[in-house]
Protein backbone atom coordinates (compact mmCIF):
# COMPACT_ATOMS: atom_id res chain seq x y z
CA UNK A 1 0.00 0.00 0.00
CA UNK A 2 2.89 2.59 -0.09
CA UNK A 3 2.95 2.84 -3.66
CA UNK A 4 -0.83 3.73 -3.27
CA UNK A 5 0.31 6.39 -1.12
CA UNK A 6 3.24 8.11 -2.40
CA UNK A 7 0.77 8.44 -5.98
CA UNK A 8 -1.68 9.82 -4.09
CA UNK A 9 0.81 12.25 -2.65
CA UNK A 10 2.02 13.29 -5.91
CA UNK A 11 -1.59 13.78 -7.40
CA UNK A 12 -2.04 16.42 -4.33
CA UNK A 13 1.17 18.39 -5.16
CA UNK A 14 -0.39 17.98 -8.72
CA UNK A 15 -3.33 19.47 -7.42
CA UNK A 16 -1.57 22.24 -5.98
CA UNK A 17 -0.25 23.87 -8.73
CA UNK A 18 -2.27 25.88 -10.67
CA UNK A 19 -0.17 28.75 -11.37
CA UNK A 20 0.48 27.92 -15.50
CA UNK A 21 -0.82 30.73 -17.85
CA UNK A 22 -3.69 30.62 -20.54
CA UNK A 23 -2.81 30.94 -23.93
CA UNK A 24 -4.10 34.69 -24.03
CA UNK A 25 -2.10 35.42 -20.82
CA UNK A 26 0.57 34.04 -22.34
CA UNK A 27 0.67 35.89 -25.68
CA UNK A 28 -1.56 38.80 -26.01
CA UNK A 29 -1.74 39.51 -30.19
CA UNK A 30 -2.57 43.05 -31.25
CA UNK A 31 -2.54 44.09 -35.07
CA UNK A 32 -3.06 47.56 -36.93
CA UNK A 33 -2.21 49.04 -40.12
CA UNK A 34 -1.81 52.22 -41.55
CA UNK A 35 -0.53 53.75 -45.06
CA UNK A 36 2.75 52.13 -44.66
CA UNK A 37 1.60 48.80 -44.44
CA UNK A 38 0.77 45.88 -41.49
CA UNK A 39 1.57 45.78 -37.69
CA UNK A 40 1.40 42.52 -36.17
CA UNK A 41 2.48 42.32 -32.60
CA UNK A 42 2.45 39.59 -29.40
CA UNK A 43 3.52 40.86 -26.08
CA UNK A 44 4.78 38.08 -24.45
CA UNK A 45 4.31 37.24 -20.76
CA UNK A 46 7.23 36.98 -18.05
CA UNK A 47 9.48 34.11 -19.02
CA UNK A 48 7.34 33.23 -21.62
CA UNK A 49 9.06 32.95 -25.42
CA UNK A 50 8.69 32.16 -28.85
CA UNK A 51 10.18 30.13 -31.27
CA UNK A 52 11.77 31.79 -34.22
CA UNK A 53 11.36 28.86 -36.74
CA UNK A 54 7.92 28.29 -35.22
CA UNK A 55 6.78 31.60 -36.77
CA UNK A 56 5.35 31.65 -39.65
CA UNK A 57 3.58 34.59 -41.94
CA UNK A 58 1.61 33.69 -45.52
CA UNK A 59 -0.03 36.16 -47.67
CA UNK A 60 -2.32 34.24 -50.45
CA UNK A 61 -0.55 31.04 -49.37
CA UNK A 62 2.46 32.62 -50.04
CA UNK A 63 5.30 32.07 -47.68
CA UNK A 64 6.60 35.60 -46.48
CA UNK A 65 8.33 34.40 -43.72
CA UNK A 66 12.03 35.17 -44.89
CA UNK A 67 11.27 38.73 -46.20
CA UNK A 68 10.40 40.30 -42.72
CA UNK A 69 12.37 41.48 -40.18
CA UNK A 70 12.65 39.42 -36.52
CA UNK A 71 14.07 41.47 -33.49
CA UNK A 72 16.66 39.96 -31.63
CA UNK A 73 16.81 36.49 -30.41
CA UNK A 74 18.58 34.11 -27.33
CA UNK A 75 19.40 30.80 -27.50
CA UNK A 76 17.76 28.24 -25.63
CA UNK A 77 18.61 24.67 -26.22
CA UNK A 78 20.52 25.37 -29.75
CA UNK A 79 16.99 27.85 -31.12
CA UNK A 80 16.86 30.85 -31.07
CA UNK A 81 13.65 32.20 -29.49
CA UNK A 82 12.35 35.68 -28.86
CA UNK A 83 11.76 37.21 -25.18
CA UNK A 84 8.72 39.94 -24.32
CA UNK A 85 7.70 40.95 -28.01
CA UNK A 86 7.42 40.51 -31.52
CA UNK A 87 6.66 42.65 -33.75
CA UNK A 88 6.53 41.77 -37.28
CA UNK A 89 6.19 44.94 -39.75
CA UNK A 90 4.47 44.22 -43.39
CA UNK A 91 5.38 47.20 -45.84
CA UNK A 92 2.71 48.29 -48.31
CA UNK A 93 5.31 47.65 -51.50
CA UNK A 94 5.38 43.45 -50.39
CA UNK A 95 1.47 43.83 -49.75
CA UNK A 96 1.17 45.24 -53.27
CA UNK A 97 3.01 42.92 -54.81
CA UNK A 98 1.24 40.00 -53.63
CA UNK A 99 -2.01 41.15 -53.21
CA UNK A 100 -3.50 41.36 -56.82
CA UNK A 101 -7.24 41.65 -56.06
CA UNK A 102 -8.85 43.91 -53.56
CA UNK A 103 -9.34 41.09 -51.15
CA UNK A 104 -6.42 38.94 -49.43
CA UNK A 105 -6.03 36.15 -46.86
CA UNK A 106 -3.27 36.49 -44.12
CA UNK A 107 -2.34 33.39 -41.86
CA UNK A 108 -0.03 33.75 -38.86
CA UNK A 109 1.38 30.49 -37.18
CA UNK A 110 3.59 30.55 -33.94
CA UNK A 111 4.23 28.49 -31.03
CA UNK A 112 6.16 29.23 -28.03
CA UNK A 113 6.98 28.06 -24.02
CA UNK A 114 7.31 28.67 -20.40
CA UNK A 115 10.87 28.75 -18.80
CA UNK A 116 9.14 26.49 -16.55
CA UNK A 117 9.33 23.76 -19.03
CA UNK A 118 5.70 24.19 -20.69
CA UNK A 119 5.01 23.94 -24.31
CA UNK A 120 2.07 25.54 -25.92
CA UNK A 121 0.25 24.21 -28.51
CA UNK A 122 1.13 26.14 -32.28
CA UNK A 123 -1.64 28.91 -32.90
CA UNK A 124 -3.46 29.72 -35.99
CA UNK A 125 -4.51 32.92 -36.79
CA UNK A 126 -6.07 33.97 -40.04
CA UNK A 127 -6.99 37.63 -40.91
CA UNK A 128 -8.97 38.94 -44.32
CA UNK A 129 -7.26 42.09 -46.00
CA UNK A 130 -9.09 44.65 -48.01
CA UNK A 131 -8.00 47.54 -49.44
CA UNK A 132 -9.33 50.36 -48.21
CA UNK A 133 -8.55 54.35 -49.36
CA UNK A 134 -5.23 53.21 -50.19
CA UNK A 135 -4.78 51.52 -46.64
CA UNK A 136 -4.85 47.54 -46.34
CA UNK A 137 -7.56 47.05 -43.30
CA UNK A 138 -7.54 44.18 -41.14
CA UNK A 139 -10.92 41.84 -40.36
CA UNK A 140 -9.69 39.85 -37.17
CA UNK A 141 -11.11 36.34 -37.06
CA UNK A 142 -13.63 35.86 -34.32
CA UNK A 143 -12.11 32.69 -33.90
CA UNK A 144 -8.15 32.98 -33.77
CA UNK A 145 -7.59 29.44 -33.99
CA UNK A 146 -7.55 27.36 -37.12
CA UNK A 147 -10.23 24.60 -36.75
CA UNK A 148 -8.71 22.02 -34.77
CA UNK A 149 -9.27 17.69 -34.67
CA UNK A 150 -10.77 16.61 -31.71
CA UNK A 151 -7.42 15.53 -30.27
CA UNK A 152 -5.75 19.11 -31.19
CA UNK A 153 -9.10 20.64 -29.29
CA UNK A 154 -8.04 18.18 -26.10
CA UNK A 155 -4.60 18.79 -26.51
CA UNK A 156 -5.47 22.76 -26.19
CA UNK A 157 -6.99 21.98 -23.28
CA UNK A 158 -4.53 20.54 -21.50
CA UNK A 159 -2.42 23.41 -22.18
CA UNK A 160 -4.62 25.99 -20.71
CA UNK A 161 -6.88 24.64 -17.94
CA UNK A 162 -6.66 24.38 -14.49
CA UNK A 163 -5.47 20.98 -13.79
CA UNK A 164 -8.25 19.79 -11.53
CA UNK A 165 -10.66 20.29 -14.59
CA UNK A 166 -8.65 18.88 -16.55
CA UNK A 167 -8.24 15.76 -14.74
CA UNK A 168 -12.11 15.17 -13.73
CA UNK A 169 -12.73 16.11 -17.80
CA UNK A 170 -10.10 12.76 -18.69
CA UNK A 171 -11.99 11.10 -16.19
CA UNK A 172 -15.28 11.71 -17.86
CA UNK A 173 -14.01 10.10 -20.80
CA UNK A 174 -12.58 7.16 -19.26
CA UNK A 175 -16.40 6.72 -18.38
CA UNK A 176 -17.76 7.42 -22.16
CA UNK A 177 -14.76 4.74 -23.24
CA UNK A 178 -15.73 2.29 -20.28
CA UNK A 179 -17.79 0.07 -22.66
CA UNK A 180 -15.83 0.12 -25.68
CA UNK A 181 -13.63 -2.90 -27.30
CA UNK A 182 -11.39 -2.27 -25.61
CA UNK A 183 -12.89 -2.68 -22.22
CA UNK A 184 -15.07 -4.76 -22.79
CA UNK A 185 -12.35 -8.17 -23.15
CA UNK A 186 -11.17 -7.35 -19.95
CA UNK A 187 -14.24 -7.84 -18.29
CA UNK A 188 -13.87 -12.03 -18.82
CA UNK A 189 -10.57 -11.62 -17.56
CA UNK A 190 -10.87 -10.20 -14.27
CA UNK A 191 -13.81 -12.12 -13.74
CA UNK A 192 -11.46 -15.19 -14.18
CA UNK A 193 -8.78 -14.15 -12.20
CA UNK A 194 -11.23 -12.99 -9.51
CA UNK A 195 -12.64 -17.07 -9.60
CA UNK A 196 -9.62 -18.51 -9.61
CA UNK A 197 -7.79 -16.19 -6.35
CA UNK A 198 -10.59 -16.62 -4.56
CA UNK A 199 -11.88 -20.18 -5.07
CA UNK A 200 -13.94 -21.21 -2.48
CA UNK A 201 -13.29 -18.44 0.13
CA UNK A 202 -15.82 -15.53 -1.03
CA UNK A 203 -15.44 -12.17 0.17
CA UNK A 204 -16.62 -8.80 -1.57
CA UNK A 205 -13.84 -7.12 -0.03
CA UNK A 206 -10.94 -9.20 -0.96
CA UNK A 207 -12.77 -9.43 -4.19
CA UNK A 208 -13.11 -5.64 -4.73
CA UNK A 209 -9.58 -4.95 -3.54
CA UNK A 210 -8.39 -7.06 -6.64
CA UNK A 211 -10.01 -5.71 -9.30
CA UNK A 212 -9.09 -1.78 -7.76
CA UNK A 213 -5.32 -3.68 -8.04
CA UNK A 214 -6.50 -4.64 -11.56
CA UNK A 215 -7.61 -1.17 -12.38
CA UNK A 216 -4.64 0.85 -10.74
CA UNK A 217 -2.26 -0.88 -12.62
CA UNK A 218 -4.10 -1.31 -16.09
CA UNK A 219 -4.18 2.70 -15.83
CA UNK A 220 -0.47 3.02 -14.60
CA UNK A 221 0.17 0.91 -17.78
CA UNK A 222 -1.94 3.58 -20.02
CA UNK A 223 0.05 6.45 -18.16
CA UNK A 224 3.62 4.94 -18.60
CA UNK A 225 2.89 3.62 -21.88
CA UNK A 226 1.37 7.06 -22.73
CA UNK A 227 4.24 9.12 -21.27
CA UNK A 228 6.59 7.11 -23.89
CA UNK A 229 4.82 7.05 -26.57
CA UNK A 230 4.09 10.82 -26.81
CA UNK A 231 7.68 11.44 -25.46
CA UNK A 232 9.61 9.28 -27.63
CA UNK A 233 6.96 9.19 -30.73
CA UNK A 234 6.74 5.77 -30.76
CA UNK A 235 3.43 3.40 -30.60
CA UNK A 236 4.32 1.18 -27.31
CA UNK A 237 1.22 -0.79 -27.70
CA UNK A 238 1.28 -1.57 -31.58
CA UNK A 239 5.32 -2.64 -30.51
CA UNK A 240 3.61 -5.08 -28.15
CA UNK A 241 1.74 -6.71 -30.51
CA UNK A 242 4.39 -8.55 -32.31
CA UNK A 243 3.40 -12.47 -32.84
CA UNK A 244 5.38 -13.76 -29.90
CA UNK A 245 3.80 -11.73 -27.67
CA UNK A 246 0.37 -12.39 -28.28
CA UNK A 247 1.10 -16.06 -28.33
CA UNK A 248 2.62 -15.87 -25.67
CA UNK A 249 0.10 -14.18 -23.65
CA UNK A 250 -2.76 -16.51 -25.08
CA UNK A 251 -0.73 -19.13 -23.94
CA UNK A 252 -1.15 -17.72 -20.68
CA UNK A 253 -4.75 -17.65 -20.71
CA UNK A 254 -4.61 -21.43 -21.63
CA UNK A 255 -2.34 -22.22 -18.84
CA UNK A 256 -4.99 -19.91 -16.47
CA UNK A 257 -7.58 -21.79 -18.08
CA UNK A 258 -6.47 -25.47 -18.02
CA UNK A 259 -6.05 -24.75 -13.52
CA UNK A 260 -9.29 -23.72 -13.42
CA UNK A 261 -10.17 -27.02 -15.14
CA UNK A 262 -8.54 -28.70 -11.82
CA UNK A 263 -5.76 -30.16 -13.75
CA UNK A 264 -3.02 -29.07 -12.27
CA UNK A 265 -2.44 -25.87 -9.56
CA UNK A 266 -0.36 -23.04 -11.47
CA UNK A 267 2.88 -23.23 -9.51
CA UNK A 268 6.69 -22.56 -10.17
CA UNK A 269 9.19 -25.22 -9.11
CA UNK A 270 10.24 -27.01 -5.88
CA UNK A 271 13.18 -24.64 -5.69
CA UNK A 272 10.63 -21.49 -5.98
CA UNK A 273 8.04 -22.36 -3.75
CA UNK A 274 9.10 -20.71 -0.85
CA UNK A 275 9.97 -17.30 -2.58
CA UNK A 276 6.62 -17.61 -4.48
CA UNK A 277 4.85 -18.18 -1.05
CA UNK A 278 6.06 -15.22 0.75
CA UNK A 279 5.55 -12.63 -2.33
CA UNK A 280 2.40 -13.76 -3.77
CA UNK A 281 0.78 -15.96 -1.83
CA UNK A 282 1.38 -13.97 1.29
CA UNK A 283 -0.82 -11.18 -0.54
CA UNK A 284 -3.47 -13.14 -1.80
CA UNK A 285 -2.55 -13.33 -5.27
CA UNK A 286 -1.78 -9.34 -5.84
CA UNK A 287 1.33 -9.53 -7.46
CA UNK A 288 -0.26 -11.73 -10.31
CA UNK A 289 -3.53 -9.50 -10.67
CA UNK A 290 -1.27 -6.35 -11.42
CA UNK A 291 1.16 -8.40 -14.07
CA UNK A 292 -1.87 -8.75 -15.59
CA UNK A 293 -3.84 -5.80 -15.55
CA UNK A 294 -0.60 -4.23 -16.46
CA UNK A 295 -0.31 -6.63 -19.32
CA UNK A 296 -3.89 -5.97 -20.37
CA UNK A 297 -3.83 -2.63 -21.16
CA UNK A 298 -0.60 -2.81 -23.10
CA UNK A 299 -1.85 -6.42 -25.17
CA UNK A 300 -5.10 -6.74 -25.05
CA UNK A 301 -7.03 -3.49 -25.05
CA UNK A 302 -4.58 -1.36 -27.48
CA UNK A 303 -6.75 1.50 -28.64
CA UNK A 304 -6.67 5.07 -29.99
CA UNK A 305 -9.68 7.24 -29.02
CA UNK A 306 -9.62 11.20 -29.21
CA UNK A 307 -8.67 12.07 -25.72
CA UNK A 308 -5.45 9.48 -25.78
CA UNK A 309 -4.58 11.05 -28.97
CA UNK A 310 -4.94 14.65 -27.50
CA UNK A 311 -2.83 13.65 -24.58
CA UNK A 312 0.23 12.37 -26.54
CA UNK A 313 -0.31 14.97 -28.82
CA UNK A 314 0.09 17.18 -25.54
CA UNK A 315 2.95 15.34 -24.49
CA UNK A 316 4.76 15.66 -27.98
CA UNK A 317 4.29 19.21 -28.30
CA UNK A 318 5.10 20.53 -24.54
CA UNK A 319 7.17 17.88 -22.94
CA UNK A 320 4.85 17.97 -19.84
CA UNK A 321 5.16 14.05 -19.87
CA UNK A 322 3.95 14.09 -15.76
CA UNK A 323 0.39 16.02 -16.47
CA UNK A 324 -0.43 14.01 -19.63
CA UNK A 325 0.25 10.50 -18.52
CA UNK A 326 -1.15 11.85 -15.36
CA UNK A 327 -4.49 12.39 -17.48
CA UNK A 328 -3.95 9.07 -19.15
CA UNK A 329 -3.58 7.53 -15.58
CA UNK A 330 -7.45 9.15 -14.71
CA UNK A 331 -9.04 8.58 -17.77
CA UNK A 332 -7.97 5.01 -17.62
CA UNK A 333 -9.17 4.77 -13.91
CA UNK A 334 -12.39 6.07 -15.25
CA UNK A 335 -12.69 3.33 -18.08
CA UNK A 336 -12.17 0.57 -15.44
CA UNK A 337 -15.18 1.47 -13.61
CA UNK A 338 -17.34 -1.40 -14.46
CA UNK A 339 -14.25 -3.78 -13.73
CA UNK A 340 -14.04 -2.31 -10.09
CA UNK A 341 -18.07 -3.52 -10.36
CA UNK A 342 -17.15 -6.56 -11.27
CA UNK A 343 -15.18 -6.78 -7.85
CA UNK A 344 -18.37 -5.85 -5.81
CA UNK A 345 -20.11 -8.66 -7.19
CA UNK A 346 -17.01 -11.49 -6.78
CA UNK A 347 -18.42 -12.98 -3.85
CA UNK A 348 -20.88 -14.80 -5.56
CA UNK A 349 -18.55 -17.29 -5.63
CA UNK A 350 -19.95 -19.14 -2.90
CA UNK A 351 -18.72 -22.69 -1.19
CA UNK A 352 -20.47 -25.95 -2.69
CA UNK A 353 -20.61 -27.71 -5.86
CA UNK A 354 -22.10 -24.60 -7.95
CA UNK A 355 -18.66 -22.90 -7.53
CA UNK A 356 -17.22 -25.72 -9.90
CA UNK A 357 -19.42 -24.88 -12.47
CA UNK A 358 -18.71 -21.42 -12.12
CA UNK A 359 -14.39 -22.44 -12.11
CA UNK A 360 -15.33 -24.25 -15.01
CA UNK A 361 -17.46 -21.61 -17.22
CA UNK A 362 -14.74 -18.87 -16.52
CA UNK A 363 -11.96 -21.80 -17.41
CA UNK A 364 -13.70 -21.77 -20.84
CA UNK A 365 -13.51 -17.59 -20.94
CA UNK A 366 -10.24 -17.68 -20.92
CA UNK A 367 -9.96 -20.22 -23.56
CA UNK A 368 -12.18 -18.33 -25.62
CA UNK A 369 -10.05 -14.81 -24.86
CA UNK A 370 -6.73 -16.89 -25.74
CA UNK A 371 -8.32 -17.59 -28.90
CA UNK A 372 -9.84 -13.95 -29.45
CA UNK A 373 -6.11 -13.10 -29.23
CA UNK A 374 -5.26 -15.27 -31.88
CA UNK A 375 -7.53 -13.65 -34.20
CA UNK A 376 -4.45 -11.07 -34.89
CA UNK A 377 -2.23 -13.38 -36.44
CA UNK A 378 -4.89 -16.99 -38.03
CA UNK A 379 -7.03 -16.34 -40.57
CA UNK A 380 -10.50 -16.43 -39.45
CA UNK A 381 -11.60 -19.86 -40.86
CA UNK A 382 -8.83 -21.57 -38.39
CA UNK A 383 -10.31 -19.10 -35.66
CA UNK A 384 -14.02 -20.28 -36.61
CA UNK A 385 -12.88 -23.79 -36.00
CA UNK A 386 -10.95 -22.93 -32.81
CA UNK A 387 -14.16 -21.21 -31.33
CA UNK A 388 -16.51 -24.96 -32.11
CA UNK A 389 -13.82 -26.89 -31.23
CA UNK A 390 -13.98 -24.57 -27.44
CA UNK A 391 -18.26 -25.04 -27.68
CA UNK A 392 -17.99 -28.85 -27.97
CA UNK A 393 -16.07 -28.77 -25.10
CA UNK A 394 -17.81 -26.57 -23.31
CA UNK A 395 -21.30 -28.40 -23.47
CA UNK A 396 -19.56 -31.52 -22.43
CA UNK A 397 -18.16 -30.05 -19.13
CA UNK A 398 -21.43 -27.76 -18.34
CA UNK A 399 -23.44 -30.25 -18.30
CA UNK A 400 -24.90 -31.78 -21.64
CA UNK A 401 -24.93 -35.03 -20.50
CA UNK A 402 -26.30 -35.15 -16.85
CA UNK A 403 -29.20 -36.77 -16.21
CA UNK A 404 -32.49 -34.97 -15.59
CA UNK A 405 -33.96 -34.61 -12.56
CA UNK A 406 -36.41 -31.52 -13.23
CA UNK A 407 -37.44 -28.35 -15.10
CA UNK A 408 -34.23 -26.69 -14.84
CA UNK A 409 -32.09 -29.76 -15.90
CA UNK A 410 -34.25 -29.74 -18.98
CA UNK A 411 -34.07 -25.90 -20.30
CA UNK A 412 -30.29 -26.20 -19.35
CA UNK A 413 -30.00 -29.13 -21.73
CA UNK A 414 -31.96 -27.89 -24.17
CA UNK A 415 -29.79 -24.60 -23.86
CA UNK A 416 -26.60 -27.45 -24.35
CA UNK A 417 -27.90 -28.56 -26.99
CA UNK A 418 -28.64 -25.05 -29.24
CA UNK A 419 -24.70 -24.26 -28.05
CA UNK A 420 -23.49 -27.47 -29.33
CA UNK A 421 -25.46 -27.26 -32.89
CA UNK A 422 -24.19 -23.48 -33.33
CA UNK A 423 -20.52 -24.72 -32.52
CA UNK A 424 -20.59 -27.40 -34.78
CA UNK A 425 -21.91 -24.90 -37.55
CA UNK A 426 -18.88 -22.63 -36.95
CA UNK A 427 -16.33 -25.73 -36.48
CA UNK A 428 -17.77 -27.01 -40.08
CA UNK A 429 -18.40 -23.55 -41.72
CA UNK A 430 -14.50 -22.68 -40.81
CA UNK A 431 -13.42 -25.99 -42.35
CA UNK A 432 -15.12 -25.35 -45.68
CA UNK A 433 -13.51 -22.05 -45.58
CA UNK A 434 -16.40 -19.44 -44.04
CA UNK A 435 -15.26 -16.45 -41.92
CA UNK A 436 -18.19 -15.13 -39.98
CA UNK A 437 -19.11 -16.41 -36.57
CA UNK A 438 -22.52 -15.14 -37.57
CA UNK A 439 -22.96 -16.78 -40.88
CA UNK A 440 -20.80 -19.49 -41.03
CA UNK A 441 -22.23 -21.86 -42.65
CA UNK A 442 -22.67 -19.10 -46.08
CA UNK A 443 -19.28 -20.70 -47.39
CA UNK A 444 -20.79 -21.75 -50.29
CA UNK A 445 -22.40 -18.31 -51.12
CA UNK A 446 -18.82 -16.90 -50.62
CA UNK A 447 -18.43 -16.66 -54.80
CA UNK A 448 -21.04 -15.46 -55.56
CA UNK A 449 -21.54 -12.09 -52.95
CA UNK A 450 -20.69 -8.66 -54.53
CA UNK A 451 -17.81 -7.05 -52.96
CA UNK A 452 -19.21 -3.83 -51.48
CA UNK A 453 -16.06 -3.11 -50.13
CA UNK A 454 -14.26 0.26 -50.63
CA UNK A 455 -10.93 0.11 -53.18
CA UNK A 456 -7.95 1.19 -50.75
CA UNK A 457 -4.36 1.47 -52.51
CA UNK A 458 -1.93 0.09 -49.40
CA UNK A 459 1.17 3.13 -48.99
CA UNK A 460 4.17 1.79 -46.76
CA UNK A 461 6.73 4.88 -46.22
CA UNK A 462 6.12 8.95 -46.29
CA UNK A 463 7.65 8.73 -49.78
CA UNK A 464 4.53 7.23 -51.20
CA UNK A 465 2.42 9.22 -49.28
CA UNK A 466 3.91 12.57 -50.31
CA UNK A 467 3.94 10.68 -54.03
CA UNK A 468 0.12 10.21 -53.92
CA UNK A 469 -0.40 14.07 -52.47
CA UNK A 470 1.80 15.34 -55.37
CA UNK A 471 -0.35 13.69 -58.17
CA UNK A 472 -4.02 13.13 -57.04
CA UNK A 473 -6.24 15.15 -58.36
CA UNK A 474 -8.90 14.22 -55.78
CA UNK A 475 -9.51 15.00 -52.15
CA UNK A 476 -7.24 12.36 -50.17
CA UNK A 477 -8.46 10.46 -47.25
CA UNK A 478 -5.20 8.39 -45.24
CA UNK A 479 -6.75 5.63 -43.15
CA UNK A 480 -4.28 4.20 -40.76
CA UNK A 481 -5.14 0.08 -39.34
CA UNK A 482 -4.14 -2.45 -38.16
CA UNK A 483 -5.09 -6.18 -38.10
CA UNK A 484 -4.65 -6.07 -33.85
CA UNK A 485 -7.48 -3.16 -33.99
CA UNK A 486 -10.64 -3.95 -33.07
CA UNK A 487 -11.99 -0.45 -33.74
CA UNK A 488 -10.37 -0.24 -36.79
CA UNK A 489 -12.81 -3.94 -37.49
CA UNK A 490 -15.99 -1.84 -36.68
CA UNK A 491 -14.88 0.72 -38.68
CA UNK A 492 -14.52 -2.16 -41.92
CA UNK A 493 -17.31 -3.94 -40.66
CA UNK A 494 -20.11 -1.20 -40.16
CA UNK A 495 -19.16 2.54 -41.11
CA UNK A 496 -17.22 1.90 -44.57
CA UNK A 497 -20.12 -0.75 -45.80
CA UNK A 498 -22.20 2.26 -45.21
CA UNK A 499 -24.25 3.01 -48.76
CA UNK A 500 -24.16 6.91 -47.92
CA UNK A 501 -20.30 6.97 -46.83
CA UNK A 502 -19.70 5.07 -49.81
CA UNK A 503 -21.27 7.41 -52.13
CA UNK A 504 -18.90 10.17 -50.07
CA UNK A 505 -15.77 8.35 -50.23
CA UNK A 506 -16.06 7.91 -54.18
CA UNK A 507 -14.97 10.91 -54.08
CA UNK A 508 -11.57 10.33 -52.38
CA UNK A 509 -8.86 9.11 -53.48
CA UNK A 510 -8.53 6.35 -50.48
CA UNK A 511 -5.00 5.69 -48.91
CA UNK A 512 -4.44 2.86 -46.07
CA UNK A 513 -1.29 2.73 -43.91
CA UNK A 514 -1.36 -0.90 -42.76
CA UNK A 515 1.04 -0.53 -38.93
CA UNK A 516 0.42 -3.91 -37.95
CA UNK A 517 4.07 -4.89 -37.51
CA UNK A 518 5.33 -1.56 -36.39
CA UNK A 519 8.38 -1.16 -39.17
CA UNK A 520 10.67 1.91 -38.77
CA UNK A 521 8.79 2.83 -42.06
CA UNK A 522 5.75 2.65 -40.14
CA UNK A 523 6.69 4.40 -37.33
CA UNK A 524 8.20 7.39 -39.16
CA UNK A 525 4.79 7.74 -41.02
CA UNK A 526 3.06 7.57 -37.48
CA UNK A 527 5.71 10.40 -36.50
CA UNK A 528 5.21 12.77 -39.50
CA UNK A 529 1.92 12.49 -38.98
CA UNK A 530 1.04 12.92 -35.22
CA UNK A 531 -0.60 9.48 -35.05
CA UNK A 532 -0.12 7.45 -32.52
CA UNK A 533 -2.02 4.61 -33.11
CA UNK A 534 -4.91 3.60 -35.34
CA UNK A 535 -7.29 3.94 -36.57
CA UNK A 536 -7.28 7.43 -37.54
CA UNK A 537 -8.56 9.11 -40.82
CA UNK A 538 -6.63 12.04 -42.21
CA UNK A 539 -7.95 14.07 -45.01
CA UNK A 540 -6.11 15.53 -47.43
CA UNK A 541 -6.64 18.68 -49.91
CA UNK A 542 -4.03 19.47 -52.31
CA UNK A 543 -1.33 18.40 -49.89
CA UNK A 544 -2.93 19.98 -47.07
CA UNK A 545 -4.00 18.59 -44.03
CA UNK A 546 -7.75 19.29 -43.49
CA UNK A 547 -8.83 17.69 -40.78
CA UNK A 548 -8.75 13.86 -39.25
CA UNK A 549 -11.10 11.60 -37.43
CA UNK A 550 -10.06 8.92 -34.80
CA UNK A 551 -11.27 6.56 -33.23
CA UNK A 552 -14.19 4.45 -33.82
CA UNK A 553 -17.56 6.37 -35.27
CA UNK A 554 -20.68 5.24 -37.25
CA UNK A 555 -21.73 6.01 -40.35
CA UNK A 556 -23.73 9.20 -38.87
CA UNK A 557 -21.09 10.93 -37.11
CA UNK A 558 -18.48 10.07 -40.07
CA UNK A 559 -20.65 11.93 -42.30
CA UNK A 560 -20.65 15.05 -40.42
CA UNK A 561 -17.06 14.94 -39.43
CA UNK A 562 -15.76 14.67 -43.09
CA UNK A 563 -14.16 18.32 -43.47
Amino acid sequence: MRFFAVFFIFLNLAFANNGVLSLSEAFKLNTHSDSQGIFLKINLADRIYLYKDQIKVELNSNNITSLLNFPPTQTRENKEVIFKQLELFIPQLLLDDFIKNKQAKLNLVYQGCSEEGLCYRPVYVDYTLYKQNGIYVINSAKDQFKKQSEDEQIASDLSTQNIFITLVTFFGYGLLLALTPCILPMIPILSSLIAMKLKDKPSKKHSFYLSFVYVFFMSLAYAIAGALVGFAGANVQGLLQQPWIIITFASIFVLLSFSMFGLYDLQLPLKFQNYINKKIEGKNGVFGIAVMGFLSALIVGPCVAAPLAGALLYITNSGDVFLGGLSLFVMSFGMGMPLLLIGLGGSFLKSGAWVLKIKTFFGFIMLIMAVWMLERILSANIILMLYGVIGVFFVSFMGLFDEVKNNFDKFKKASMILILVYSLSILLGGFMGSKSLLKPLEFNLASKEIDTSLNFKTIKNLKELEQELQNSTQPIMLDFTAAWCENCKLLEEYTFKDTRVQNLLAKYTLLKADVTHNTQEDLELMKELNVFGPPVMIFFNKSEEKGRIIGYVDADEFLNRVP
